[in-house]
């Protein structure tokens, strides 16, 4: 599949992380922002966002007063804002946030409100529109989510504001009593729709079976939920499957408040091998027009195909192609071998792009690794690391459909520790990073959320107790290749027009350079056209590049353009040999003109003879006597030749 080409390319780079030839750019950000602290006040890191037009923000809590609030920086312009307390005027404590960004800085913000003693816990909202510096004051979304613990919500915007809300509510715990293994309790998985404006519930039973225990969410097998372009989603949870065996489930959330059937993410056998254990920890990237993937680590059991837990995944391809309803079929990606990985296998993390390429990553004792492909082609995974960290890296990372990528993962070097970020460029040029807050410390949660272009918004909490400080930091990647279209065939036309896709880039405006024969002709354009003059582009050929700079100085050159000009018509020469007459007609040298167009030459000889050709004509007269000859010609760029003389035949 062509349009995976890009993807597959660079990631084959990618080993060469760790020892990469220096860039042309040292860094990929600015030096990471302090948002707040160090403060023993800080509760926890919960979520990052980033919407396609590198606007977003991270959500916090913050112990004001005695009480945990809810607290949001935003990331606008390429720089952390101070933050702002976002559960303004309530009086309890807040827990669970998350956050949603759209284009043009919105933001929203969900989270639980407690509601007193020995009443039902609330779900709040709070949102901040395009072109506000303030949230706007807390909404209700649900006035019932239980003793408010155990929510764990997932929440996805698109660019247009639409968002998807997936939480679960404890409905009953203790359950031995009935015959329910310990640690598991019955739960009601529900959705939330957000509009722009406003929240409504889906009301429609998510769950594939609405009586089935679950075991107690944790943050790897929490339900999760994606959002495309046009607003139609994807929901995933886990729950067990009539064997009491944990399996991945999934559904589409459509625009109009009703959900598709339920699918299996994580199958029971595969390769006709039963899969007697389940899956415990999965992640769900959704883009474009219904493209997701599903990656999970699937657990050993007896019987099965191995002894040890595997990275698998599960992709849905667009709503729009043949069979895009269903999950393609799940597939072992961590390349291990026909028994899996030795170390110990990490939380997992996957992004798309919008024409099914996937990008997964995980962590395998102390090594970082992330693995690429798409639904018909698999990368071997790729160390991220340099191999000297002492702890797990868990990586999380995101993707762009021309191949670029951004991605951060935890290091620990002699001590110290960190956090190292990767910027790769979609020609494959990997740089890294590695940043921490100023007073050091364990690194205690790590987020990350991505344009879909390369960018990345990433937040994380360092410190020691007592002293925690939360840092922001960006992968600003530069524009996004684009093409440079001018005419495709030879042109003799005084000046040239050319014009060119716009390189679009998240976190800063874009200006254009053009290049012709790699002499820089025009500088500091802001437009997608421009005409080259006559002087600038003799007859030949000539290669034409447009170079995007953004405003970090990271240049991106387009796909080259090859412009051919001919303004010069061919040149028609005779030749006298007694009663013989040699007519010759040529344009050039070969490789600076256009070539004389095929039949294009026609000659009247003036005794009552004509013909046609490209090359060379020959004609015998019969007698002597004066003739008068004509011949019309063009070549291959349109120049017309015509020619009359009388010739003297002896």
């Amino acid at each position: 599949m062509s349009g995976r080409r890009p993807l597959l390319a660079s990631l084959c780079c990618a080993a060469a992380v760790t020892a990469a030839a220096s860039p042309a750019r040292a860094e990929i950000a600015s030096p990471a922002t302090v948002i707040d602290g160090p403060s023993a006040a800080i509760v926890g890191l919960d979520s990052v966002a980033m919407a396609p037009d590198g606007t977003g923000g991270v959500v916090y809590r913050k112990r004001v007063g005695g009480r945990v609030h809810i607290f949001a920086a935003r990331f606008v312009g390429g720089t952390w804002q101070p933050p702002q307390q976002v559960d303004a005027g309530q009086p309890f404590d807040s827990s669970w946030p998350a956050i949603g960004a759209g284009n043009g800085g919105r933001l929203v913000v969900v989270w639980v409100q407690a509601f007193g003693a020995n009443v039902q816990d609330r779900l709040f909202s709070a949102s901040l529109d395009p072109g506000a510096t303030r949230f706007q004051a807390p909404i209700p979304i649900d006035l019932n989510v239980g003793d408010g613990t155990d929510i764990w919500p997932s929440l996805a915007m698109n660019a247009g504001g639409q968002a998807l809300l997936g939480y679960r509510v404890i409905l009953g715990r203790n359950l031995e009593s009935l015959g329910v293994p310990s640690g598991y309790v019955q739960a009601d998985l529900r959705l939330q729709r957000y509009d722009g404006a406003f929240w409504s519930s889906i009301g429609a039973q998510i769950v594939r079976n609405p009586d089935q225990p679950v075991n107690a969410p944790t943050a790897g097998d929490a339900p999760e939920v994606g959002i495309g372009d046009d607003g139609n989603g994807v929901v995933a949870w886990q729950e067990p499957d009539d064997g009491f065996v944990d399996r991945i489930w999934a559904r589409r959330v459509f625009t109009n408040g009703t959900v598709g059937f339920v699918q299996q993410a994580s199958p029971g056998t595969i390769s006709g091998r039963p899969l007697t254990a389940g899956a415990d920890d999965f992640s769900l990237a959704m883009r474009g027009f219904g493209t997701a993937s599903i990656v999970y680590r699937q657990l050993p059991g007896s019987g099965g195909p191995w002894t040890r837990p595997r990275i698998l995944i599960n992709q849905l391809p667009s709503a729009f192609v043949s069979g895009g309803a269903n999950f393609e079929g799940a597939r072992v990606i961590d390349g291990a071998g026909a028994d899996g990985p030795t170390g110990a296998l990490g939380p997992v993390d996957v992004a798309v792009d919008n024409k099914g390429g996937f990008l997964a990553a995980t962590s395998v004792d102390d090594s970082s690794l992330m693995i690429a492909g798409n639904e018909n082609s698999l990368l071997a995974p790729v160390k991220l690391d340099a191999g000297n960290s002492a702890v797990p890296g868990v990586p999380l990372v995101d993707i762009a459909a021309d191949g670029a990528l951004a991605a951060a993962f935890r290091v620990q070097i002699g001590g110290a520790e960190g956090i190292s970020l990767l910027e790769q460029r979609a020609d494959g040029t990997p740089i890294t990073q590695s940043v921490s807050s100023p007073g050091g410390g364990d690194v205690d949660a790590l987020g990350l959320a991505g344009s879909g272009l390369g960018d990345a918004a990433v937040a994380f909490l360092q410190g020691s107790a007592g002293a925690t400080t939360l840092m922001g930091d960006d992968i600003d990647a530069p524009p996004s290749t684009f093409d440079v279209d001018s005419p495709i065939s030879w042109t003799r036309a005084a000046n040239v027009p050319i014009s060119w896709d716009p390189a679009v880039n998240a976190l800063s405006s874009v200006t254009y350079s053009v290049d012709v024969d790699d002499q820089e002709v025009a500088s500091g354009l802001t437009g997608t056209s421009f005409t080259l003059k006559k002087k600038l582009i003799p007859n030949g050929k000539h290669s034409i590049s447009v170079v995007a700079t953004d405003a970090a100085d990271q240049p991106t050159t387009g796909l080259a353009s090859e412009l051919e000009v001919d303004r010069s018509a061919p040149k028609v020469s005779l030749k006298r040999a007694k009663l013989n007459l040699t007519l010759k007609v040529s344009d050039g040298a070969k490789g600076t003109s256009s070539g004389v167009a095929t039949s294009s030459t026609k000659v009247n000889f003036g005794d009552g003879k004509t013909a046609t050709g490209t090359g060379a004509v020959r004609h015998r007269y019969r007698h002597p006597g004066r003739y008068r000859v004509s011949v019309t010609t063009r070549d291959k760029a349109g120049n017309a030749k015509t020619l009359r003389k009388l010739v003297v035949i002896r």
